[in-house]
């Protein structure tokens, strides 16, 4: 077997590492050219295996430093270039680079100082500095968009933190911080909707919106706010836009059939309502809504199975007993009416509406009784009722007390609205 001598592989030896170090000599300036146009991402990606080969490598690691630094990761930089400066420290340029890095970090210190004194517009001046020196710093537009918010200005608010999320797309804090900040306006409005500050609300949500264009929560509630307002044009226009960017939302649809139905757009209102209820079956809302329309337009046939329909999702319901009796009365269908009516007066034993329709429903099956009672108990709630007293009227003359009838029909009369029925009545007991 031949042998060969050492200083052959020797001389192999050196001349693979003159290969290797000519290789990434030249990867390095492919690298440097890459950087100085701005492309960090795909420098990054030829240097970073070169110094992972050769930590030793001063030149490859000041680049990756300077190249952190660029994409925005400030401690990162300023660990490679001390590594730098340690393994050549005679080279200037890297104690250079150092020391901006250092004015970098003493404006960020600056600026944030300047912000917990509260001087956001000193603050806002060096931020911008900051992102001008490094635009891939992404802190920093984050801080930005927190002194903008403290300056009300929301719109640069916005930008600001739309920039770093930009740059940043997989950082959740930052979309959650920018989330919150919405949200934060939009608590703010419903409470002072609660509070019946309907103007001041409106601003809130509008905040809302400037930092958020995409935000559906902030238009829903802007349409509540109108409708309150009786703005229908203003309230139809944000929940379409509501709708628009979340068509998942049942909400929206309840709200959009209401802005309908103040329009006497019926067919609207009902559509809108019955999109809600495609989105969620067992919506009560919209199911009382549905009921509520087809009951004030009359069309009973429609309005019964969606008061069943909302008395099966909720029980203790009353207005849903109540306006089923009243529509049982307007079809004659006395019987239907006392059951429910009873109902709806043992659910809600003020309801003084309910109480005198009971009592109609009474007489006109002959439980005449049952009709004096239940108008006792409503005239103790509404003193003097005409309606009321005449069903009283009627009831006591059924029983056969005519004088007590004769007086319910006379306190009658003094109400214009029912005097005619009431002198109608009154004449049978003369």
């Amino acid at each position: 077997m031949k042998r060969f001598p050492v200083s052959v592989f020797l001389g192999i030896s050196v001349i693979m590492v003159v290969f290797s170090t000519l290789s990434f000599a030249q990867g390095l300036v492919e690298a440097n050219d890459l950087f100085l146009a701005g492309k960090y991402a795909e420098a990054k990606a030829i240097v970073q295996p070169i110094v992972d080969s050769d930590p030793g490598y001063a030149a490859a690691v000041y680049l990756l430093g300077k190249i952190y630094y660029k994409m925005g990761d400030l401690n990162k930089a300023r660990e490679l270039i001390d590594k730098a400066i340690t393994l050549d420290l005679g080279n200037q340029e890297f104690r250079d680079t150092r020391n901006e890095m250092a004015t970098f970090a003493s404006k960020l210190t600056e600026a944030s100082r300047l912000f917990n004194n509260a001087d956001y517009e000193g603050a806002k001046k060096v931020y911008e500095e900051i992102i001008q020196e490094n635009p891939n710093f992404v802190k920093a537009y984050i801080d930005l968009g927190r002194v903008c918010v403290r300056l009300n200005d929301l719109m640069g608010a916005a930008e600001a933190f739309g920039k770093a999320i930009e740059k940043d797309p997989n950082n959740e804090d930052y979309k959650k911080e920018f989330e919150s900040l919405t949200r934060k306006y939009i608590q703010e409005g419903t409470q002072l909707m609660q509070r019946k500050s309907n103007a001041a609300a409106l601003e809130k949500f509008k905040q809302a919106i400037s930092l958020n264009p995409n935000d559906p929560l902030a238009y829903y509630f802007m349409a509540v706010v109108y409708l309150n307002e009786r703005n229908s044009a203003e309230a139809l226009a944000a929940v379409n836009k509501s709708i628009e960017l979340d068509p998942g939302y049942q909400k929206a649809f309840l709200v959009k059939g209401k802005v309908y139905a103040s329009m006497n757009d019926v067919a609207g209102a009902i559509n809108s309502f019955k999109e809600a209820i495609k989105l969620d079956p067992e919506y009560l809302d919209a199911w009382k809504n549905i009921g509520y329309v087809y009951y004030k337009t009359r069309q009973y046939d429609e309005a019964i199975p969606a008061y069943r329909k909302v008395i099966k999702l909720d029980p203790n319901y009353a207005s849903a007993y109540a306006n089923i009796g009243a529509i049982y009365i307007e079809q004659k269908k006395f019987s239907d009416a006392v059951t429910n009516l009873c109902k709806a007066v043992e659910l809600n034993p003020r309801d003084v509406n309910s109480m005198y329709r009971l009592a109609q429903s009474y007489n006109n099956v002959g439980k005449c009784d049952k009709a004096k009672e239940t108008a006792q108990r409503a005239l103790r709630l509404k003193a003097n009722w005409a309606p009321v007293l005449i069903e009283l009227g009627i009831a006591e003359r059924c029983i056969g007390n005519r004088t007590q009838a004769r007086e319910a029909f006379q306190l009658a009369t003094r109400d214009p609205k029912w005097r005619k029925v009431a002198e109608y009545e009154l004449k049978t007991v003369q």
